[in-house]
């Protein structure tokens, strides 16, 4: 997306003929294409001639991000991006003009006030700011002009002095011209005359995140909402218990310590996201969701026998990830439909039976000391891409159980590393190495463990063509160590005194090409190699065994 934020404002601004022919357009097709920039970028567009400035005046987006204008260390930007984590803060003036929070205060009221008295519509207004108790009339009173001037997006985000919660004022329940509503760090107290009062008829998608709502209101809330599809609740405060019903399709829930169980149903949904904070098992209940396409569930206690109902009760499910589910040991999952399988972190697997004709991704993160747990495809397509993310160190047994796992009719494999390897040859039982399509590497780990990883992979398996990313430090080191082992492998000692075929023996020659920005694959001499590798190109080693 910014990526083509970009490239539309270098091509607006590419010369004056360019921006004539632009600025002939009509007012609604110029805001349209000012939708699609960021708000810098659009303040920027009305310094290019008084025509423009008149479109950004009357430009129906109101984004105001105190952070926009404020000198934020790099060290503090993640900070920022999970900003309910952050109490009330000094301002830290980043323009002379806005020197301090009142200056930034001001202009956002104006801003809104030209809106209001001219009667132009909002079609959106983005509000993130800190204030303190005695602000608070002047937030509601923005919150109310925006309301009155049919905004259509609403987005809240509040920082309090002492981490009070601001509560909305009641006006907002009765914006019948909201279709998206995104809270955080506010608290959404019942109105008075709850039935008269509430009345978000065309409201489609509602975004909770660190708000204070009891049970009660939510539910009377969404029962006000005949258009809602889309509910997101992220660490909200005060709720015990929630039931997530029809007519919702998407619906995403991080749950807060607090909140002992959700239960969901209907007919209606389409996208079901859980994810409870590791360390500690969530209880969610799922019923009746037979239209389900994809299902996200962190740290939820679900059993090997809800697994084994699945197929009856979400008959049609594309995409299922399963992180951190610990009561998971023994499992048999069977669907037809299911095109994404992922299994992250679930300690207690040891067994799982994968029968799914349609597969086309299974992912699997493990600890590489881990026990491999033993995985079974009675029916898994050959375009199948197998992908492991380990984490730890490997050894012998590992690379043994993944030549026993390869057994599978496995042809693309992404093998992603953040650990160690060490590989004594002398243990490795004589097998037939495996014939993969292709094999993705991705490895963090320290140098020392790189000719041990290299040497358990390609004696366990023979990719033909073998791809490495040059995108990071890491990869980028141990893309030269390969490049430098492959080319010069004549000069490598031999290692037949152990008893095992050597792979280098077995490797006839091979081709090394990189994959440009434009995807277009060139040949690469030794004299330029590592030159290329320094561009975060994909190098691809093409294996001739």
């Amino acid at each position: 997306m910014e990526h083509s934020r970009r490239n539309l404002f270098n091509y607006m601004n590419d010369g004056v003929g360019t921006m004539d022919r632009i600025s002939e357009l009509p007012e609604v097709i110029i805001h349209h294409i000012l939708s699609f920039l960021s708000t810098k970028a659009v303040a920027k567009t009305s310094l290019l001639s008084k025509r423009w400035k008149s479109f950004t005046l009357s430009f129906p987006v109101l984004d105001f991000d105190e952070d926009y204008f404020q000198d934020i260390p790099k060290n503090e930007m993640h900070l920022q991006y999970y900003n309910w984590r952050i109490d009330y803060m000094p301002f830290r003036p980043k323009y002379p003009e806005f020197s301090t929070r009142e200056d930034l205060m001001h202009f956002v009221n104006k801003s809104i006030l030209k809106f209001y008295e001219q009667k132009i519509c909002i079609d959106t207004f983005k509000l993130q700011v800190s204030f303190t108790n005695t602000e608070k009339a002047l937030v509601d009173k923005w919150i109310e002009l925006a309301v009155e001037n049919c905004v259509k997006v609403l987005e809240v985000s509040v920082r309090m002095k002492n981490r009070m919660k601001y509560i909305l004022p009641q006006i907002d329940f009765s914006a019948n011209t909201i279709t998206v509503l995104k809270l955080t760090g506010c608290k959404l107290e019942h109105p008075i005359n709850l039935k008269n009062t509430i009345n978000f008829y065309s409201l489609k998608e509602l975004s909770l995140r660190r708000v204070y709502v009891v049970e009660e209101m939510l539910q009377n809330l969404i029962s006000c909402c005949p258009s809602i599809e889309h509910l997101t609740l992220i660490y909200c405060l005060g709720l015990k218990k929630f039931q997530a019903l029809k007519p919702l399709k998407y619906f995403c829930i991080y749950p807060e310590v607090g909140l002992q169980s959700v239960y969901v149903e209907g007919s209606s949904f389409r996208y079901l996201r859980y994810d409870h904070p590791t360390g500690r098992l969530g209880e969610i209940k799922v019923n009746a969701c037979q239209n389900l396409r994809e299902l996200y569930l962190v740290s939820a206690s679900i059993t090997d026998q809800w697994l084994y109902d699945l197929n009856t009760k979400m008959p049609h499910l594309h995409s299922l990830t399963l992180h951190s589910c610990d009561k998971l040991e023994k499992v048999h999952i069977s669907s037809h439909s299911l095109k994404s399988f992922t299994l992250i972190g679930c300690h207690k697997l040891r067994e799982a039976e994968i029968d799914t004709p349609n597969l086309q991704d299974f992912i699997i993160a493990i600890g590489a000391k881990k026990s491999f747990p033993k995985l079974s495809f009675k029916s898994a397509p050959l375009q199948t891409t197998v992908k492991f993310y380990l984490h730890g160190g490997l050894n012998t047994d590992w690379f043994l159980e993944l030549r026993e796992f390869l057994e599978k009719p496995i042809q693309i494999m992404t093998l992603t590393l953040n650990g160690q390897a060490t590989c004594n040859l002398e243990e490795f039982i004589p097998t037939t190495p495996y014939d993969l399509e292709l094999l993705k590497l991705h490895v963090s780990s320290s140098p020392t463990s790189y000719s041990d990883f290299v040497d358990g992979l390609l004696l366990t398996c023979h990719p033909k063509t073998l791809l490495v990313t040059s995108n990071s430090d890491s990869n980028k080191n141990f893309a030269k160590y390969l490049c430098g082992r492959l080319l010069h492998r004549e000069d490598s000692n031999c290692c037949c005194s152990t008893g095992i075929q050597c792979w280098l023996h077995g490797l006839k020659n091979v081709i090394i090409e990189k994959f440009g920005g434009n995807g277009v694959e060139m040949p690469l001499d030794q004299d330029t190699l590592f030159d290329e590798l320094d561009k975060e190109k994909e190098i691809h080693f093409n294996l001739l065994w």
